[in-house]
């Protein structure tokens, strides 16, 4: 008689580097010999994911099993740039790397070798575990990102923490208006885009500005299109307005804003003329949204999205718009605030977690160089090894030219661990097959979704595919730091252990439901108006309303023949992700996409191949039109997802100078020519 074997039931949390990091329950046949997870239920009780995926990644088990995925490590057997590999043992790979890391510590030093890492697999423990091998080993770690981090930086410098807004308020019933900044709910966040439709229902009005009118502009009551770069002169021309009606909250700036004189000083003389010219609005719509303002004080709440931020002054692009709502009084009440990003909440529990997955204690500081300007970095001949884990560096990083160039260097040893072959690994000397996020326990904290949630890790059918702890931990081994009290612990142990470090609630919850959120759904956050600033008041400097270099001002002067850059992700991707399961949508990567006014203006017709140009590189794409663009901006997407496409990633036009503070890319600050070939 076959015996009866009951499925296997473990909360996932969606790893991809989204805003909605979805909660789900899989079910898992652990005895079956390779299709071993099942299926994915996304969590009904789960206030964001509310029983639903996005759309890029409905069927994860078609990406956990494709016939594509790294099953064995590989070794290079042709040029750099050619993907040519041939199968190796695990144990002759990791023989390999240990020689090598062997060879270049001892005749050059430990900082010549570089970790690069980002949140491909934004689990901790996947991210931030390999610092204890590279702590160790006195390595360079890249610091930094190329996503939200100049906006975190800019928004912790005025409140003390870049997360200030309970997500939920948007449904709370005092809220009246909602401002959509830079941000394409419907594609890009659309468990947001969710709760903002249910706000409209519910008598909510909603302005959106954003180059792009992106789908909620059906629903919006204002759509204010401006160029792209162009926020910050939005932002002037608006507080000046408040200023000059005496609308702001005078006893709100008084008690909890120091030096909120400083907003008027910087707001109470504009050019209005340069403004419109600029930012290509009119009076008129500028004028109904803050009418709107006006008419919904202290029942307003903002989100605001990443894009505003991907500039050469990005930072101050998000200060600027957050303080629209300061002068407002738009904090501490319901339906109001300003919704960036989320894991600020978090960092209250997850600060004893990082430091034990990472475990900084054992081994001394490390040299950093910032991940944006990795390419220029190598191109030093400083740096002799490298490693690439979580990231598709040669897609996602700006400049590909300069990164390329590096990556091509024949004196660069490079390892990747990846699922599947990619832009990165056509540089590779080494690749080691990956575990996918789902096969590893591990703790993510999401964007947009304020706490923590987990993956519980299900079996992995192939024997030589590794966490990224197991691969360092067995390369740890074959280095001879065996005995050594970073790399004994499995990684379900230091999974464990971090449950153990945090508070009660949050370990129940997690065991219970599979997430923890720090706060209830109508809770009001900062009610009391003490932020976590040294005295508790928002913080304003003089510098957030200046531009220091007049040079960061170039898109201001845009020549006629050029447009601006715009290279969001798709709709059905994850920047680099998910090419595998997607491939219907490969052409789309090849198009430049204009208004039909400037394709008609620029004497060109739809479907033509055109040549894209700018002082970082020039490449063939096929021009087709999209009405929902303003007219003056081209936009190709993010990302290139395959391997082996005919088409130029975008990124090669774009700039590695990075964002002023140097933690993140200013992908957005660019223009190009299109021109007849």
């Amino acid at each position: 008689m076959k015996k009866y074997i009951e499925n296997v039931k473990r909360y996932g949390t969606c790893s991809k580097d989204c805003y909605g990091s979805c909660v789900f329950m899989g079910e898992w046949n652990d005895q079956a010999p390779e299709k071993k997870l099942l299926s994915a239920k996304p969590l009904k009780n789960h206030p964001l994911t509310n029983g639903f995926f996005c759309p890029k990644f409905n069927h994860r088990e078609e990406l956990l099993y494709h016939p594509d995925r790294l099953k064995s490590a590989l070794v290079r057997s042709g040029p750099k740039g050619s993907n040519s590999f041939k199968t190796i043992s695990l144990d002759s790979a990791l023989n390999l790397i240990s020689e090598k890391l062997t060879t270049v510590e001892e005749k050059f030093e430990p900082s010549s070798i570089v970790a690069a890492f980002y949140a491909g697999n934004s689990g901790l423990i996947s991210q931030f575990s390999p610092i204890r091998f590279f702590g160790k080993l006195g390595a360079t770690i890249t610091t930094g990102g190329i996503c939200n981090e100049a906006g975190n930086h800019a928004l912790s410098q005025i409140f003390g923490n870049y997360s200030t807004t309970n997500p939920f308020q948007i449904n709370n019933p005092n809220n009246k208006l909602i401002v959509i900044w830079g941000s394409n709910l419907s594609e890009r966040n659309n468990h947001a885009y969710f709760l903002v439709k249910k706000a409209i229902k519910n008598g909510s009005f909603v302005v959106e500005v954003n180059p792009v009118k992106t789908k909620l502009a059906e629903n919006a009551t204002l759509h204010l299109q401006p160029f792209p770069g162009s926020d910050y002169l939005i932002a002037k021309y608006v507080m000046n307005k408040i200023l000059a009606a005496e609308k702001y909250d005078r006893d709100f700036l008084v008690q909890h804003v120091d030096n909120y004189k400083k907003i008027f000083t910087g707001v109470e003389k504009i050019d209005e003329n340069k403004i419109i010219h600029h930012t290509g609005l009119t009076c008129e719509s500028l004028d109904a949204f803050i009418k709107l303002l006006f008419k919904y004080q202290h029942k307003t709440l903002f989100i605001v999205g990443f894009g505003p931020q991907k500039y050469f002054y990005g930072g101050k692009n998000l200060i600027t718009i957050a303080l629209i709502q300061v002068l407002l009084g738009n904090f501490g009440k319901p339906g109001t605030g300003f919704i960036f990003s989320q894991s600020g909440f978090s960092k209250e529990f997850t600060y004893s977690l990082m430091n034990y997955i990472t475990l900084p204690h054992l081994y001394p500081p490390s040299n950093n160089i910032p991940l944006v300007t990795l390419g220029s970095s190598l191109n030093s001949n400083k740096f002799k090894m490298l490693f690439v884990y979580n990231l598709n560096a040669a897609s996602s990083l700006p400049n590909q030219t300069i990164l390329r160039k590096s990556l091509s260097r024949e004196d660069l040893y490079l390892v990747v661990l990846d699922m599947f072959l990619n832009e990165t690994t056509k540089f590779a000397d080494i690749v080691i097959p990956a575990k996918f996020d789902l096969e590893s326990n591990d703790f993510i904290t999401p964007y947009f979704t304020p706490g923590i949630s987990i993956n519980q890790g299900g079996p992995c059918p192939y024997s030589d595919c590794l966490s990224n702890f197991e691969f360092f931990q067995l390369l740890a081994k074959k280095y001879g730091w065996e005995d050594n009290k970073l790399f004994q612990e499995t990684q379900e142990e230091i999974f464990e252990k971090c449950i153990e470090l945090l508070p009660t609630e949050v370990q129940q919850s997690l065991k219970l439901n599979g997430y923890y959120i720090p706060f209830r759904i109508n809770d009001v956050l900062y009610e009391d108006l003490n932020f976590p600033t040294f005295n508790g008041k928002i913080q304003i400097q003089s510098s957030d309303l200046e531009l220091f270099d007049p040079n960061l001002d170039f898109l201001l002067h845009r020549r006629q023949n050029e447009f601006y850059l715009l290279s969001p992700a798709h709709k059905y991707f994850i920047h680099s992700q998910m090419g595998e399961i997607h491939k219907e949508f490969e052409n789309v990567f090849g198009k430049i996409f204009l208004n039909p006014y400037d394709i008609e203006l620029i004497k060109l017709k739809p479907n033509e191949e055109v040549l894209v140009s700018n002082k970082y590189s020039e490449a063939k794409f096929i021009l087709d039109q999209n009405n929902t663009l303003k007219p003056g901006t081209a936009l190709i997407f993010s990302g290139l997802p395959f391997v082996n496409a005919e088409y130029e990633n975008v990124n090669f036009f774009t700039p590695e100078k990075p964002e002023e503070s140097e933690l993140s890319g200013a992908y957005f600050s660019v223009t190009v020519k299109i021109s007849k070939i």
